[in-house]
């Protein structure tokens, strides 16, 4: 018999996982958000109305943002400060970056990622390596079909 050992992935249950698992990337770590709007997609039925199809839709970026972490960031302020922009977002796409030698990355430096982000989102690629949340931090699973 042999045995390893090794580390497992962390699990990112809720947005409150997410902050503890950035938390790990040290000091200056900074979450990257973009708000994505949801355009459902709608079929015709057999009477001739339309119908909103369930679990489909075209995902837009609305705004992109980065945050940098502090132990005062919760998702009740991000929601807040993402309403005051709009509030006709339905999911957060987040991903982390970690500080460099306790500091945050400079913008120049985020905005890359920000606008990959939020081009990912409209052409289709692999949203797999982002993390999407609900309004009320629960986490859901985006797939871009192509």
């Amino acid at each position: 018999m042999s045995v390893e050992t090794y580390t497992p992935e962390p699990q990112i249950a809720t947005f409150s996982d997410l902050l503890r698992m950035a938390e790990m990337d040290g000091p200056g770590a900074k979450l990257l958000v973009v708000l994505v709007k949801v355009q459902r997609h709608q079929q015709k039925t057999a009477n001739g109305d339309y119908e909103t199809k369930d679990g489909e839709g075209t995902l837009m970026p609305l705004m992109v943002r980065d945050f940098t972490l502090t132990p005062d960031t919760t998702l009740a302020s991000i929601v807040k400060e993402a309403d005051e922009v709009s509030t006709d977002w339905e999911f957060l796409m987040t991903a982390v970056m970690p500080g460099r030698n306790g500091q945050p990355a400079p913008e120049d430096e985020t905005e890359p990622h920000l606008t990959r982000m939020a081009q990912s989102l409209t052409t289709g690629e692999s949203l797999e390596s982002f993390a999407f949340f609900t309004r009320s931090g629960e986490p859901v699973k985006v797939q871009a079909e192509g």
